[in-house]
């Protein structure tokens, strides 16, 4: 695969020599009108999408783009010298998604899709988003005006793309591509280019994002699994009755009952939930793996079975050898602002297992439909799936996520409510 950034490709461009083979086809080059998608339903519950992958690749040799400058606009000449005619010569390009990401991320809300998150602190270590995006654009038309004023004298514009755009849609639960989607439209750039014309490839690219936001397809899957209440008991899982869990440990003695949890793509917590060896951790934990590998505090190595998972809900449920091993005690009570809380973890993996941080209960909030438990408590990667203890060393939530803006903690944590983890695992503790 041949790797460039548009950086590059824009560099060639502006370095490339005038034909005028198809002139008149780009120089003429419109963009429609912006698809109108309609909004989701504000009550609904869609699965997150995340965009990870664009890949360009139109057919080499073939003209693509027309540059102008100021000079070969005045005037009705129609093959200025100044003209520079681009043809494709890059072979396959693997572009860094991030500032298409953005125009996604931006589409996506305002049509009421839901995203992933990527100010949270636990990005690094894995994403719970199921559905990941990735786009192959096999045709790009442009033509950009790299000097001009704001408009054209002949009512053009300084910059416009059209493409041609192949969606899939993977599956992280199912381990293959779900789904696929093709859109072809394009944008225009109504503002001064000056020395690059990638704002105009993104408008281009933002028309393709709209018209595969209002597929229906897409917006089936999007809604599959996601509409019923999260709190509700799934009906297709049978009741499960935890044995134990009664004995009341103190927060000291309950790290005994947290291990790391190791899966293919990297580690997180979990705890002890049950006599018969039922563990509780994070789905995005696991991700689509059957089998991990747990690691007790006394460094004792067992491994375990995902028996269930709920992506939306982030919660999988693992079986395992208890090994004479004290559950915890689950709270499914609810919570106060200002009551003193304790997470345990494996912060930034396993070398820190079964840290202990304290702090408060912050505020109790609802993130994208969702109940959460908002705590200052400190946690970090590798915190993933372990418990929130009260001061009796009940849990009463698991470690979710954290915000970090700019990349910097500022103690604002996010925990699941354990009894709706239990709801949605389906899942009775002892009485």
């Amino acid at each position: 695969m041949v790797r460039w950034t548009w950086l590059a490709i824009s560099a060639a461009f502006i370095a490339g020599t005038a034909h005028g083979a198809d002139f008149k086809t780009l120089r003429h080059l419109n963009a429609s009108a912006p698809t109108a998608v309609a909004p989701l339903p504000a009550a609904s519950h869609p699965r997150p999408l995340q965009f990870v992958r664009i890949v360009i690749q139109p057919r080499n040799g073939e003209p693509w783009a027309l540059a102008y400058n100021s000079s070969s606009v005045r005037g009705d000449n129609e093959n200025s010298p100044a003209d520079r005619l681009m043809t494709w010569s890059s072979g396959r390009v693997q572009e860094q998604p991030a500032p298409f990401k953005k125009v996604f991320d931006e589409e996506l809300e305002k049509a009421g899709f839901a995203g992933d998150a990527p100010d949270s602190v636990f990005a690094e270590s894995g994403s719970s988003t199921d559905l990941k995006v990735g786009v192959l654009i096999t045709d790009i038309e442009g033509r950009f005006c790299i000097d001009c004023p704001n408009l054209f004298n002949r009512g053009g514009v300084p910059g416009t793309v059209i493409m041609t755009a192949n969606w899939e849609i993977y599956s992280t639960l199912e381990r293959k591509v779900i789904a696929k989607v093709t859109t072809s439209g394009g944008g225009d750039y109504n503002s001064r280019l000056g020395a690059s014309f990638l704002p105009a490839v993104y408008e281009g690219f933002r028309e393709n994002v709209r018209q595969f936001l209002a597929n229906g397809e897409l917006r089936k899957l999007a809604m599959t699994s996601a509409g019923a209440a999260p709190t509700a008991t799934s009906p297709s899982l049978t009741p499960i009755l935890l044995r134990g869990g009664t004995a009341h440990l103190t927060a000291a003695q309950a790290s005994n009952a947290v291990a790391v949890v190791f899966a293919a793509d990297g580690s997180g917590s979990g705890f002890l939930i049950s006599d018969d060896g039922y563990l509780i951790t994070n789905e995005h934990v696991v991700g689509g793996s059957k089998y991990v590998k747990l690691k007790r505090a006394d460094g004792l190595e067992t491994l375990g079975e995902v028996v269930r998972s709920d992506s939306r809900r982030d919660v999988a449920l693992v079986k395992s050898n208890v090994r004479g091993r004290t559950p915890l005690d689950l709270h499914p009570g609810p919570v106060q602002q200002g009551d003193a809380v304790f997470a345990i973890g494996s912060p930034l993996g396993e070398a820190q297992q079964n840290t202990m941080t304290k702090g408060i209960v912050s505020a109790t909030r609802v993130r994208d439909g969702l109940p959460y438990i908002q705590s200052d408590v400190a946690v970090t990667h590798g915190n993933s799936g372990g418990p929130l203890l009260d001061e009796k060393g009940r849990v009463i939530g698991i470690t979710a996520l954290g915000l970090a803006p700019n990349s910097s903690p500022i103690g604002l944590n996010f925990f699941i409510p354990i009894d709706d983890a239990l709801k949605a695992l389906s899942l009775t503790p002892a009485g």
